[in-house]
């Protein structure tokens, strides 16, 4: 598999991510609500995949600088370009009255993930393994004991509140930065992995084998869960499964509502439980590596043809700030007969098109998007790489300034 291949996976991912993220914010409050199953699909795994996937781009990004032995301009870069995104998520959080915005907790995760960079893949692996184990645990007992911000972090609450916005980002939000440096470093592993497999002429085993490792992932988590829904169904909700299961394991807005241990066993979504975080991985590794076996086996002409899909997937960030503003827009204008414009089906396909309008934009221009093009130049800055170097990077994939 050509690197090429591997990068139009990656960028067709992110598009599946970003889709899904659309799919949550039209989709969740619609009336008649969507099944069970389309909710245990969308609520949650989108923007985790999205987590991994950044990972996956930290460290791809980061692979030509750390080759060159710019150590620290990979961690410089790194970091300029994980405060960029928090600062422009603290930005639009006043706009984006629709939905919770992950940008400021994102951008501080990618902060934090540079410093493991420059480990070896071990001490990652034993990271990711501790904060998949005991992150669920930490955000809970540090609500309780802690309390959250009142109303959601921006500009105008770091102001009044530095501290409590700080904690809200990092630690007690509904996006808290701790739980998503377990899916950075996760999909860090991954890229490190794919990457050797490549050196060995083994990709596409390995991309078979984070499938079905994935896979395991998936069962682990929904069987931990299982359990822990018929220890506390039992005790809370006697005789009532169905209850159970409803509240139990709906939305947890960024940690379990309990410090008992019990319910670390669920896979509620957004709670950043073991259970939730191994069944969300295992959903992210087996969409990285299906797109990326599938693409291996389509023909040129073809990859040719689905490159506004890759397109739009390169350009996460713009497309994220312009469903998150058009849709809080929509949201405010339409009303009665009109909500079908914010809410629904109907509404998701139309922000799917929209971004695949941007995509084929950016694929008949040969042009990045615009935030992506803006980070990614404020990164090379910091980083401050040499004309050689520079060349060479600009080959990296990433997430979030859109190369690959």
């Amino acid at each position: 598999m050509s690197g090429s291949e591997r990068l139009v996976g990656v960028d067709l991912a992110r598009l599946v991510a970003v889709a899904g993220m659309m799919a949550a914010h039209t989709l969740a409050f619609t009336d008649p609500p969507v099944g069970a199953g389309v909710t245990a699909l969308i609520d949650g795994p989108p923007s985790t995949l999205f987590a991994v996937l950044g990972g996956v781009s930290v460290a791809l990004a980061a692979r030509s600088r750390l080759a060159a032995g710019e150590r620290a301009a990979a961690v410089r870069s790194t970091l300029a370009r994980g405060l960029l995104v928090a600062v422009l998520g603290l930005l639009i959080v006043p706009i984006a009255t629709a939905v919770f915005v992950v940008l400021a907790p994102f951008g501080v995760a990618i902060m934090a993930a540079s410093v493991f960079l420059l480990l070896p893949t071990w001490v990652v692996a034993a990271s990711a393994l501790a904060l998949t184990a005991l992150v669920g645990s930490l955000v809970a007992t540090a609500r309780d004991r802690l309390g959250v911000l009142d109303g959601t972090h921006s500009i105008a609450t770091l102001v009044v509140d530095p501290l409590g916005t700080l904690q809200d980002i990092v630690l007690t939000g509904v996006y808290p930065a701790i739980t998503w440096l377990a899916y950075l470093l996760i999909g860090m592993l991954v890229a490190r992995a794919l990457t050797a497999a490549r050196a060995r002429g083994r990709e596409r085993g390995a991309l078979v084998g984070l499938a079905g490792f994935g896979a395991v992932l998936v069962a682990l988590g929904v069987g931990a869960s299982e359990l822990g829904l018929r220890l506390l169904g039992d005790a809370r909700h006697p005789g009532e499964p169905a209850l159970a299961r409803e509240v139990l394991l709906g939305n947890g807005y960024g940690s379990v509502p309990s410090v008992d241990p019990l319910w670390q066993l669920l896979a509620a979504p957004h709670t950043g439980t073991p259970a939730d975080i191994a069944r969300t991985v295992g959903i992210a590794l087996l969409v990285i590596a299906l797109l990326s076996l599938i693409v291996s086996l389509l023909p040129s002409r073809v990859r040719r043809a689905v490159e506004p899909l890759r397109a739009a997937g390169g350009a996460p960030l713009t497309i994220y700030v312009v469903h998150i503003t058009l849709l809080s827009g929509l949201q405010s204008l339409a009303a009665g007969s009109a909500s079908w414009l914010a809410d629904g089906w109907i509404a998701w396909a139309l922000q799917v098109a929209i971004a695949l309008g941007i995509g084929a934009l950016l694929a008949g221009t040969a042009a990045r998007g615009p935030l992506e093009a803006l980070i990614g130049r404020c990164a090379d800055a910091a980083a401050g790489l040499r004309g050689t170097a520079r060349g060479t990077a600009m080959g990296s994939a990433e997430q979030l300034d859109g190369r690959g």
